[in-house]
């Protein structure tokens, strides 16, 4: 994936878990190709930040799914992973800049 589409994705990622999923799947896709890092410790960074950004996704699905996957999560999402969750694409953001 074109790191321009990363960060394209970046900027609605977080303002709902079925957002934010597809921003960390596809997010997942970037950690192969090493173009877009200047050496292996800006990779190691980036793979470690991605790390972070998926336990935020699995936790939220888990919830969400434990929950009866609700069609409106909105409020649960916004009060409990939006925050760590918009840190996150932030941090991730800034190492493909």
């Amino acid at each position: 994936m074109k790191t321009a589409k990363i960060l394209a994705l970046a900027e609605t990622a977080v303002d709902d878990h079925f957002k934010y999923a597809r921003f960390v799947k596809e997010s997942e896709h970037h950690q192969g190709d090493v173009s877009p890092f200047a050496n292996e410790e800006s990779m190691a960074a980036y793979q470690a930040c991605w790390f972070e950004l998926e336990i935020v996704n699995a936790l939220a699905l888990d919830e969400w799914e434990s929950e009866g996957r609700p069609d409106t999560w909105l409020d649960s999402w916004n009060e409990r992973y939006k925050q760590d969750a918009k840190e996150l694409v932030g941090k991730l953001c800034s190492l493909l800049s």
